[in-house]
């Protein structure tokens, strides 16, 4: 296994971590379980730190992908920057999932308010993480971005 297939396997991580989450984050305040919620903040956690693997991972992989003679540099550099700014935005939620975490053990009074700033967080997180996908299939996968016009005979 090259850093490469690394990267392949481990970029899906905070992407399916935070939209799992979300469901999970919005169903926990329709039932107002805290248990529920608890389960969609360690996701965002783990979106948080599985974001920053897949950026690490990324750079072993794109000194692979650069030799590749079909790959576009300006792809690769369009994907690495929309990843750096899905990694922000990432910690950031991560940091509040921890912050809700402990407001909880602390018995905070914003509370409920952190959980719907968490939500956005998560929701604009997930949005920008799709983008990150999105550009990182230019890269390699030109037959998911070219149209192809099928016809039977």
């Amino acid at each position: 296994m090259n850093p490469a297939h690394l990267h392949l396997i481990v970029n899906h991580i905070p992407i399916f971590t935070t939209v799992i989450g979300i469901l999970i984050l919005m169903w926990g305040m329709y039932k107002s379980s805290s248990s529920i919620r608890n389960i969609a903040f360690v996701l965002f956690i783990f979106g948080a730190v599985g974001s920053y693997v897949a950026i690490e991972t990324g750079e072993s992989a794109e000194d692979i992908v650069e030799e590749v003679a079909t790959v576009s540099h300006d792809a690769i550099h369009d994907h690495e920057e929309a990843a750096e700014l899905s990694l922000w935005f990432a910690i950031v939620m991560g940091l509040l999932s921890v912050g809700a975490l402990a407001a909880k053990k602390l018995n905070l009074r914003f509370e409920t308010g952190l959980h719907i700033v968490i939500l956005v967080t998560a929701l604009i997180t997930a949005g920008i993480l799709m983008y990150v996908a999105y550009k990182g299939g230019e890269i390699m996968h030109q037959e998911a971005y070219t149209e192809q016009v099928k016809t039977d005979n």
